[in-house]
């Protein structure tokens, strides 16, 4: 053994391994940038058939599903979501097949359980409620239900390499170079354009939607890579490779001008390094020490040089485009989020506050947990609050420093965007699954 890795396995199998599981996500990608309705298609046949085979194996394409999902809608339906329903019916197909005996997480029970009787509720006696959303929904929660009571850890350490980790860092970094590049060939394309006038900032799709869940994506790589080089006892090629890919997601983030996760992505990094302190300070390795503090060294210099020369030293950026809205200041006092909170606890009655209005009742609430008050009330709430804090607790429990990054990291990103009913929380919730479950192996 040495820091960590079976020589018995040798580099260039796992690598292949790893290209094997990406190659799925990447060909959809790719796809899409010159048709989207065909990359549905093949997107859909390679979530079931991934999935399927294990649910471990479908997870990228989920990512790739939920950071593209706005680019085009098919068939009334958003991008991602028929990934994921690809994705959801494959992990069934998995869980048919194997036959294992499949336990689910009490806390995703819960939470399935009291979506559909409240949102079924308002349906029934309101009739406004939207079971179209919450079947979206359920794809998501039956798929992460399936990911947290199937054998990950079996199969990464039978597929790809015992050291499980190791290898879903890699994969997590896989993607957010997917992702990057696939940026730059929409912004070629000019299917994802610059809506910000002289500020960089992207639009995707017909619909000129924010590219939040882009950035919340590669948000989310940065933080898996980064939390890895900081805490996870590999090589110093592992580190290097990880502090590159988390770059140029980090870079990619420039891109879409959406604040908050780049914000989320410092304090995630931060659960990270306080975390290992907590569990790890008296064997704390030198070696992560001096590599955590290039990484910050380095991450300082790109972003003073963005600044100073701006972004027109970037691939595809318009030269009217002169600042990066990422970089600018925020204002409270055009934050609309606020008016629609308060307009809509000022109007809702105690019913509502207790059992929710229903999905979408809020309109777009720009907060998971606000929309999650709005649609189910303060019962959805305590539900969705369980099982963050089950996730808190069986990483902590399991020291999985990286999944309580990803956690702080996803609660902040999506306090100011989002809605329970769309796929980024849940996707999220996936990953922070996963290195819970393989911090077990």
């Amino acid at each position: 053994m040495t820091d960590g890795i079976n020589l018995e396995y040798s580099e260039r199998p796992l690598f292949l391994r790893i290209v094997s599981i990406v190659s799925l996500p990447a060909l959809i990608a790719l796809v899409a940038v010159m048709d989207t309705r065909l990359a549905v298609f093949l997107g859909f046949v390679f979530a079931v058939l991934a999935s399927g085979f294990s649910p471990l194996y479908g997870f990228p394409i989920i990512l790739v599903g939920s950071a593209l999902n706005n680019i085009d809608f098919i068939f009334g339906l958003h991008f991602g979501w028929i990934l994921i329903s690809g994705c959801g019916l494959g992990g069934v197909v998995h869980v048919l097949l194997r036959r294992d005996i499949f336990l689910v997480y009490t806390s995703i029970a819960v939470l399935i359980i009291v979506f559909i009787v409240l949102e079924v509720s308002v349906a029934l006696f309101d009739g406004s409620g939207r079971l179209d959303r919450l079947a979206a929904l359920l794809t998501i929660l039956i798929f992460i239900a399936i990911l947290g009571g199937s054998r990950p850890a079996e199969f990464v350490r039978g597929y790809i390499h015992p050291d499980a980790t190791r290898a879903l860092i890699y994969i997590m970094g896989s993607v957010g170079i997917i992702l990057f590049f696939s940026t730059l060939s929409f912004l070629s394309t000019q299917d994802i354009s610059m809506s910000r006038d002289y500020e960089l900032g992207l639009s995707i799709g017909d619909t000129e939607s924010s590219p939040r869940s882009l950035s919340n994506v590669l948000g989310l790589v940065v933080v898996t890579c980064m939390a890895g080089v900081i805490t996870y006892n590999a090589n110093w090629f592992d580190k290097l490779m990880w502090t590159a890919m988390g770059l140029i997601a980090f870079i990619g983030m420039f891109y879409t001008g959406s604040r908050m996760p780049v914000i989320a992505t410092g304090f995630g990094l931060a659960v990270a390094v306080f975390t290992q302190l907590i569990f790890f300070g008296k064997k704390l390795p030198v070696k992560n020490v001096i590599i955590a503090m290039s990484g910050v060294s380095l991450i300082s210099i790109i972003i003073y040089s963005l600044a100073i020369y701006g972004p027109g030293v970037l691939p595809f950026v318009d030269d009217s485009v002169s600042d990066f809205r990422l970089l600018r200041a925020p204002t409270i006092e055009s934050n609309t989020r606020l008016d629609l909170w308060q307009e809509y606890f000022h109007d809702a009655s105690v019913f509502q506050l207790l059992f929710g209005s229903g999905i979408g009742s809020m309109g777009n609430p720009h907060s998971l947990f606000i929309g999650t008050l709005g649609a189910f009330g303060f019962v959805g709430v305590t539900a969705l609050f369980f099982f963050i804090s089950s996730l808190a607790i069986q990483s902590i429990r399991n020291h999985s420093i990286i999944a309580l990054a990803l956690l702080g990291y996803a609660l902040l990103a999506l306090s100011s965007s989002s809605d329970v009913d769309k796929s980024y929380f849940w996707v999220m919730a996936a990953v922070v699954i996963l290195f819970i479950r393989l911090s077990r192996v």
